[in-house]
């Protein structure tokens, strides 16, 4: 089963970012396409959360069969 998550962020003062949870509000926004648990696509450091529904919906058209988890 193929599955395209977007994911919040929050960037961490290493520079590196990890998933951001509530209250905090995210930095960027990740989206994730997985076949059974492998990564085979994805597009990291978006600033909005309407860029990375534009970016899933893109995934969409590539993947037909699979379904989006909007991350909300």
């Amino acid at each position: 089963m193929i599955e395209i998550t977007i994911f919040p962020m929050k960037n961490t003062p290493n520079g590196s970012a990890t998933l951001c949870e509530p209250p905090d509000d995210p930095d960027s926004y990740d989206v994730l396409v997985r076949d059974d648990g492998d990564v085979v696509a994805e597009t990291e450091d978006l600033a909005t959360y309407g860029e990375a529904v534009k970016i899933a919906e893109k995934y969409l058209a590539q993947f037909p069969d699979a379904e989006i988890d909007y991350g909300d």
